[in-house]
């Protein structure tokens, strides 16, 4: 059977050159979740396509879906596309190879699709990239249901304390420890990424960002297995 879509909200994620004058797209759609697509002749000098298919524009796209690899047949500029520069357009382009590797083909997300058109504005403003991250992030491990109970104690169901110490166990959660050290977070961190309170004045312990970083970053690479992501190197290093 095939779906046919008519100009639907859609962000591309990636796109790369297919035969001599077609390209294939990763898109986030609002209401089919993520999904690949053939644009054919949209490389062509004359194409109506031509400078649309690419990553941070917003879009209304139209297209036929059959299995996993569906047809273009419309694309519009919609409203809204954010300017994206040196570390911010570096950020998006972190963004996009997340949700592919982590979000499923075309199961619906219109929460995550929300989230993820209410970051991208966000990387731009250096004071607010990092924890939009962080909230988005999250927002992409509930999405896919592997996202641990950062309130409770993994070990005893206790209730996180925020002056608490803790250590992460990937794939449960926080577990208590007897203080400090190298491998453990204060409580307050894991609540507030619980919470999306990352970024909150009521929350602005000093390194909590960074803490927040690292836990994260370690969430991810457990799902994400031995591969990691390209650009998250790069944040690694370039991330205020």
């Amino acid at each position: 059977m095939t779906l046919r879509v008519s100009l639907t909200p859609c962000w591309i994620l990636h796109r790369r050159a297919w035969r001599e004058s077609s390209v294939i797209l990763d898109a986030l759609t609002r209401d089919h979740g993520r999904i690949s697509l053939v644009a054919r002749g949209a490389r062509r000098p004359r194409s109506s396509w031509r400078g649309l298919t690419e990553p941070f524009r917003a879009l209304q796209a139209s297209f036929s879906l059959r299995g996993e690899m569906g047809t273009l047949t419309g694309l519009e500029a919609g409203d809204g596309s954010p300017k994206l520069q040196g570390l911010a357009l570096w950020c998006g382009f972190y963004v996009n190879e997340l949700l592919i590797r982590l979000l499923p083909r075309q199961e619906p997300a219109p929460e995550l699709f929300d989230a993820y058109t209410g970051l991208l504005p966000k990387l731009a403003d250096p004071e607010h990239r990092a924890p939009a991250l962080r909230r988005f992030e999250m927002a992409v491990l509930y999405e896919t249901g592997v996202a641990p109970d950062l309130t409770r104690d993994a070990k005893t169901g206790e209730p996180v304390a925020a002056g608490g110490w803790y250590r992460l166990v990937d794939e449960t959660g926080p577990v208590r420890t007897s203080g400090p050290g190298p491998e453990s977070w204060e409580g307050q961190v894991f609540l507030a990424l619980a919470g999306g309170q990352i970024g909150s004045k009521a929350v602005g312990k000093p390194g909590l960002q960074r803490d927040a970083r690292k836990i994260m970053g370690r969430l991810l690479a457990f799902h994400l297995g031995d591969k990691p992501l390209y650009t998250r190197k790069l944040l690694d290093r370039e991330e205020s």
